[in-house]
């Protein structure tokens, strides 16, 4: 009997059907993959392949990151991805200002609009093709946008996408471009060649002219003759080709997932906050870029093999980022998996330079597509990409679904729930009550139904308990993100209680069955390789899971945490296995938090949150003033004092699903108004602080009076709390 040895072959025709049992036979049998077909090596564990990215020196970049023809006939010198130090460093120091934070965060209305604009096409259809009518066209849009291609319709824009999409090409089960592929490769090359020369002679505000204009060392990066062979013709093409195909990959495939596997969906359209997750665990499953190749530059020594010098090696991140060796349950994807260090957008020398600008574009499509598509379902098999073996993307994603209108309608004319409004109240019983510190009880809260469960949750929610007749207050969740079946909170007895507090103090033991809405979260933890947490009194509760969550991401943190007595500050004893990562300032003895040595220097890829009292958040965003935007982050469970803008002036709302419009006087709010006639929009706190009145704002601009939204939040005018914010134009039309 022949026994048929399996191989990894990424040339074979179908291999990307499904390639994950492959993947699991390498990474168990075949650790060092050896192709004697091709000649190259391959790496397929976690801790492989991330260890050879990160070791720039040994597994080098100059012969490409292609294992096909792309390398030499398609991006030439001056790719990021096919270079090495120091040229590298010096030729992404070009770029690197325009995908900063504060320059990705500037272009999400821009991206909002695109995504409306293209969502607006189809939604009322019934049926779409979610690759070719929203994962392709987005991105187009926003790097015709981003690098100043002077197209945005008509021939001149099919040109150039047909040019994109023929260069991939390549000779079935061969690592070669097809006739046609090296056709449209030459086409688009001088493309840019004549881009580039226009903008040389004519600048204006865009990449492209940056990198005309550029220089290193005092050398001009764009030479007189710009040819084939030019380091600003590479730069060019990686930009553009790597930023639209990659981007295309993820938002189609983070769409397919969620159509098969309608319980994750189901998560996230219940609690949009789990989108980021949702995008990161897309990332992690089905990695756009499945592989990339280096040259090593000495012999490598691992799991009994020798991989020698100059040996083409495969890193294949898509095999990688399925390691159950790494991520437990790893064939299955789960959006509450919570924040997680996979090797989809590289690391270290060679990260994606692009990889924030395309989290923001896979967000807002699934933000604005989600609500729309309710419930849809898979029209059939979808259709695979033909690209270079690299990567892992979908031509065609055919889906249907109910169009919003026919919802309403077949609901008998009830309004459709937004993500926002939908919030549901859940039987929980006191399981456990202790004190965590003077005037601090922890109170665990376990899931009174037949299944035993409660909704997922991530770092930073927070939930509405509802207890009798005391007043509805909300309170972080801090326990563990994995228990699905407890909530946990922590609640000070605040001296000027309402009843609030006072009531879980004293009023609620072990056994009383109590109500929690939510959870919402307006304090989500975004992934980051670095992060400073800044605690006040209380203010620890949503800290304590993003710690868990930062532990388990494998990034850098340090917490400093302040309170009146060091025997006030509550969950001391969580806190200590934690080392000299946990600084305690206690005021009596150590003063406030030193916010001036903290803060003074802003620290790269870093990122802040803090909870706390009302004084030491304004302190913070102050001594925050000059760091990067975005960086900051902040949760307020108290109105800011300069929350009121002036005198309140009337304005009208239009509530476009109920069909009637509103007038709302000066003195009152809109919410009060809403509810007056009829609409249910849930609330809770009536003074801006717990979002549950957030309201989808369509037209009209918003004076926000909230201490929720951040700033990049409040300008892209898409939202508004109906409790506090009000109009600065005359009308406001709201997804009511």
């Amino acid at each position: 009997m022949t026994t048929v040895v399996p191989e990894y072959n990424p040339f074979a025709p179908g291999f990307y059907d499904d390639p994950f049992p492959t993947y699991a036979w390498m990474r168990d049998a075949a650790p060092v993959f050896h192709s004697e077909r091709w000649g190259w090596y391959a790496l397929s564990r976690f801790e492989d392949v991330r260890t050879a990215i990160l070791d720039a020196d040994t597994f080098r970049s100059f012969e490409g990151m292609d294992l096909d023809d792309t390398a030499h006939m398609q991006l030439g010198p001056g790719s990021l991805p096919n270079t090495d130090n120091p040229r590298h460093d010096k030729i992404r120091a070009i770029v690197q200002p325009w995908f900063t934070p504060r320059r990705i965060g500037g272009l999400e209305e821009p991206i909002r609009q695109v995504v409306r604009n293209l969502v607006a096409q189809w939604r009322e259809r019934g049926s779409a093709d979610l690759a070719a009518e929203l994962a392709w066209p987005m991105p187009f849009d926003v790097f015709f946008t981003l690098m100043g291609l002077p197209i945005a319709t008509g021939e001149e824009r099919e040109r150039l996408e047909g040019w994109v999409h023929g260069l991939k090409g390549r000779v079935p089960g061969t690592p070669h471009l097809t006739d046609a592929a090296v056709v449209d490769t030459a086409a688009i090359t001088q493309y840019f060649r004549d881009l580039l020369q226009e903008r040389k002679e004519r600048p204006a505000d865009d990449l492209v002219s940056l990198i005309a204009h550029a220089e290193i060392d005092g050398v001009p990066f764009a030479p007189e003759d710009i040819d084939p062979a030019s380091e600003v013709l590479g730069l060019m093409m990686v930009l553009f080709l790597g930023g639209v195909e990659s981007t295309a990959g993820l938002t189609a495939t983070t769409l397919k997932l969620l159509a098969e596997n309608p319980d994750q969906r189901e998560l996230v359209r219940a609690d949009p906050t789990l989108i980021p997750q949702a995008i990161e665990e897309a990332v992690r499953w089905a990695t756009p870029l499945q592989l990339t190749a280096r040259t090593t530059s000495r012999d490598v020594h691992l799991h009994g093999q020798v991989i020698p010098q100059g040996s083409r090696v495969a890193l294949v991140t898509g095999a990688a980022n399925r390691d159950e060796r790494r991520f437990p349950d790893a064939d299955r994807y789960d959006v509450t998996r919570g924040l997680i260090k996979h090797v989809g957008f590289g690391e270290g020398v060679h990260g994606c330079l692009g990889a924030p600008l395309a989290r923001l574009e896979v967000r807002i499509a699934l933000e604005e597509a989600l609500p729309v598509l309710g419930d849809y379902e898979l029209d059939g098999a979808p259709t695979f990409y033909p690209s270079s073996v690299n990567m892992y993307c979908w031509q065609h994603l055919p889906v249907t679904f109910t169009p919003p209108a026919a919802e309403t309608q077949a609901l008998d004319g009830k309004r459709e729930e937004t993500a926002s409004t939908a919030l549901t109240e859940h039987a929980v019983v006191v399981e456990e009550k202790v004190e965590a510190a003077d005037g601090v009880v922890a109170i665990t809260l376990r899931a009174d139904s037949v299944d035993g469960r409660l909704p997922s949750w991530a770092p930073g929610a927070h939930v509405d308990v509802v207890a009798g007749d005391a007043p509805v207050r909300q309170y972080s969740l801090c326990g563990d993100v994995e228990d699905r079946g407890r909530y946990r909170i922590g609640v000070l007895r605040e001296p000027a209680s309402r009843g609030g507090s006072a009531h879980l103090h004293e009023g609620v033991s072990v056994g009383d069955r109590l109500v929690v809405r939510g959870p919402r979260n307006h304090f989500a933890l975004s992934p980051s390789p670095r992060y400073l947490f800044l605690a006040g009194g209380i203010g620890i509760t949503p800290i304590l899971p993003m710690i868990a969550a930062a532990e388990a991401a494998g990034a850098e943190w340090q917490l400093v945490y302040g309170g009146r007595t060091k025997a006030s500050m509550a969950f001391l004893d969580e806190l200590a296995v934690h080392g000299d990562k946990v600084r305690l300032v206690p005021q009596d003895t150590d003063g406030h938090l030193p916010l001036a040595e903290l803060l003074g220097t802003p620290l790269a890829d870093t990122q802040v949150y803090v909870c706390g009292p009302g004084p030491l958040l304004d302190a913070v965003e102050e001594s925050c003033a000059h760091w990067p935007s975005g960086s900051l982050h902040l949760e307020r469970f108290a109105p800011r004092e300069d929350a009121d803008l002036g005198p309140a002036r009337p304005f009208e709302v239009q509530l476009v699903r109920t069909g009637v419009t509103l007038h709302v006087p000066a003195d009152r709010s809109a919410l009060d108004v809403v509810h007056e006639a009829g609409v249910d929009v849930l609330s809770s706190c009536a003074e801006g602080t717990c979002g549950t009145c957030e309201t989808r704002v369509l037209e009209g601009e918003v004076e926000h009076r909230d201490s929720v939204l951040e700033p990049a939040e409040r300008a892209a005018q898409d939202c508004m709390m109906l409790c506090v914010s009000r109009a600065c134009s005359d009308r406001l039309v709201l997804d009511l």
